[in-house]
C-alpha cells in the first residue's frame, strides 16, 4: 500500500459519501459567491473592516452555515453600528454637537430664534481655531484630517461593544479560519505536488507544512485586523498579530489536524485521494471541529485584551 496522503489510484470512496461530499461543497460554494455578491452589489464594503471582507467569503468555503447566518445578523450591519458609534462621537465632541442641533438657536434676553444659528456655532469655532493657531489658514484642514483618520480607527475598534460576546467571538474565530483554511489549501497542494514525507507518511509533513502556512497567512490577517484600529503599520504591529494569531490558530489545527488523522489514517486506511471530492469534504468537516477547538482560546485572549475584536 502506498505511503502518500493521495491515496490509492484504485480506491473509490462509497457513492452516497461522494454525493453528500459534492452537495456540501457545492453548497458552500454558493454561499461564499452569494456573500461576495452581498458585498460588492450593496456596496456593504463601505461599512465593513477590509479584512472582514475576504474572511466571510473563504469561510463559507468550510463553516457556509454558521458565516452565513454570522454575516447577515452581524458581518453587514456596519450602518446601524456606525450610527451609533456617530452619535458617540457628536456627543463628546461640543462643535459636532452644535451643529447636529435643529436650527432654531434662542437669543439669551428674547427668545428669539436665530436660523444660522449653527453656521454661527461654525463661525466661532473657525474663528477660535484660528486665534488658537496664530492665525494660520488651512492648519485646521489637516486637523480636520487626522479627527477622521482617528474616528475611522476608532469606529472598527467599538463595533465590539454593540455584539453580544458569542458574536464577537465567532467572528475572531472565522477570522482565525481564514488563514487557517488558505494555509491547508497551500500546503496540501505542495505536499501533494512535491509528495513530501515525514517519518514515511505525508500525513506528518502536511501537520508541519499546513501549520507553518496557516500561520503565516494567519498573522497577515491578524495584522490587518489590529493596523486600520490602532493606527500602527509598523513592526510593532506586526509582533503583536503573531502573539494574538499563535495561540487561536494553534488551538484552531488541534481540531483540524485531530479529524485529518481520524480519517486518513483509521477511517480510510490512507487510501483516500486529495483529488475526490470525499477528502475535500472530509477537511470541511475538520475544519468545522476546527472552529470549535479554537472558540474557546479565541474568548479568552479577547477577554484579557490579548486579541482585539474584529467587525
Amino acid at each position: 500500500m502506498e505511503s502518500s496522503r493521495r491515496g490509492s489510484s484504485n480506491y473509490a470512496p462509497p457513492l452516497a459519501l461522494t454525493a453528500v461530499s459534492w452537495v456540501s461543497i457545492g453548497i458552500a460554494v454558493l454561499a461564499s459567491l452569494w456573500i461576495t455578491y452581498d458585498i460588492v452589489s450593496y456596496k456593504r464594503w463601505k461599512h465593513m473592516m477590509a479584512i472582514m471582507i475576504p474572511v466571510y467569503i473563504i469561510n463559507a468555503l468550510y463553516l457556509w452555515p454558521i458565516t452565513v447566518w454570522t454575516y447577515i445578523q452581524y458581518g453587514r450591519e456596519g450602518m446601524e453600528t456606525q450610527s451609533i458609534d456617530e452619535a458617540e462621537t457628536i456627543e463628546e465632541d461640543p462643535l459636532l454637537h452644535s451643529l447636529s442641533q435643529p436650527d432654531h438657536s434662542e437669543d439669551d434676553t428674547t427668545g428669539e430664534q436665530h436660523p444660522g444659528g449653527s453656521q454661527m456655532a461654525l463661525d466661532h469655532h473657525d474663528a477660535d481655531g484660528a486665534i488658537a493657531e496664530g492665525g494660520h489658514q488651512g492648519h485646521g484642514t489637516e486637523h480636520d484630517g487626522e479627527a477622521h483618520q482617528h474616528n475611522k480607527h476608532q469606529y472598527h475598534s467599538h463595533m465590539h461593544a454593540v455584539l453580544p460576546m458569542f458574536a464577537t467571538v465567532t467572528i475572531a474565530t472565522c477570522h482565525c479560519g481564514a488563514g487557517c483554511v488558505l494555509g491547508d489549501l497551500v500546503g496540501e497542494w505542495l505536499i501533494s505536488t512535491l509528495e513530501v514525507t515525514i517519518g514515511g507518511r505525508m500525513l506528518y509533513a502536511a501537520f508541519v507544512v499546513d501549520f507553518v502556512f496557516a500561520l503565516a497567512f494567519g498573522i497577515v490577517f491578524q495584522y490587518f485586523s489590529i493596523a486600520p484600529m490602532a493606527g500602527d503599520y509598523g513592526w510593532r504591529t506586526v509582533v503583536r498579530a503573531a502573539k494574538a494569531d499563535f495561540l487561536s490558530l494553534t488551538f484552531f489545527e488541534i481540531g483540524l489536524f485531530g479529524w485529518m488523522a481520524i480519517f486518513d489514517l483509521l477511517i480510510f486506511d490512507q487510501q483516500l485521494g486529495m483529488n475526490t471530492a470525499a477528502y475535500w469534504f472530509m477537511m470541511q468537516v475538520g475544519m468545522f471541529f476546527g472552529h470549535w477547538t479554537g472558540f474557546p482560546i479565541n474568548w479568552w485572549l479577547i477577554k484579557e485584551g490579548i486579541k482585539e475584536p474584529c467587525a
